[in-house]
């Protein structure tokens, strides 16, 4: 496997951004599956590479893994910052394809990630149903309607309404249960979707609750 750290210019941020890549090094690369792997909250575009063996996972399985990097920015077009949704959702992938020959079928494409980046990784698949042919969320932030990180103080209160804005994000872009029903009632096909979730993580109830609106 090929493992390339970039520092590549987006538009959508309007400024440089570091992005991690893991590429087969034999084979043609416009025929293998992509995965994008999402970071947390409290993590960087290294994390995943630091502390899982993702690499060895993708070098059994021949697959492409782009792993972005979008600080606490919760994979939101920000009201007060940075478009980071569009930038992971839509530049992104037509960047990594035109610049790695990456493939853009929906069938060999697919998005990921843990805690924060679970979240993500299901508003890029509900959000683009047709673009995905599955989502994986760990320990996933499936319902942003309540408060998902501690806003007990003055800092963690102005960060929240940074990134969604003074109101509630109920039945916004940003809620996955509107989301849903969007695909829902738009009779579009669903990619797979695999949750997972601790019975003794405090995100639980949560993903059981979402896994039944789903059902």
């Amino acid at each position: 496997m090929a493992f390339l750290h970039c520092e590549i210019a987006s538009e959508s941020l309007r400024m440089a951004t570091a992005v991690d890549v893991i590429l087969p090094d034999k084979g043609d690369l416009s025929e293998v599956k992509t995965l994008y792997l999402l970071h947390g909250l409290t993590d960087d575009c290294t994390g995943w590479t630091r502390y899982t063996a993702v690499e060895r996972y993708a070098r059994e399985h021949g697959l492409a893994v782009v792993l972005p990097e979008v600080q606490r920015s919760f994979y939101a077009d920000m009201a007060a910052g940075l478009d980071y949704f569009g930038y992971v959702a839509v530049e992104l992938p037509a960047m990594c394809e035109r610049m790695f020959g990456l493939p853009h079928e929906r069938t060999k494409r697919y998005v990921m990630g843990l805690s924060m980046g679970g979240y993500g990784a299901l508003k890029c698949a509900l959000t683009y149903p047709e673009r995905y042919a599955g989502v994986g969320s760990f320990s996933g932030v499936v319902d942003i309607r309540r408060p998902v990180y501690s806003v007990k103080t003055p800092a963690g209160a102005r960060e929240r309404e940074a990134i969604f804005g003074a109101g509630s994000p109920e039945g916004t872009k940003n809620d996955l249960y509107r989301l849903a029903q969007d695909v829902f009632d738009e009779k579009k096909s669903f990619p797979d979707i695999y949750l997972s979730c601790g019975e003794q993580d405090g995100l639980y109830e949560d993903n059981v609750k979402f896994d039944t609106f789903l059902t």
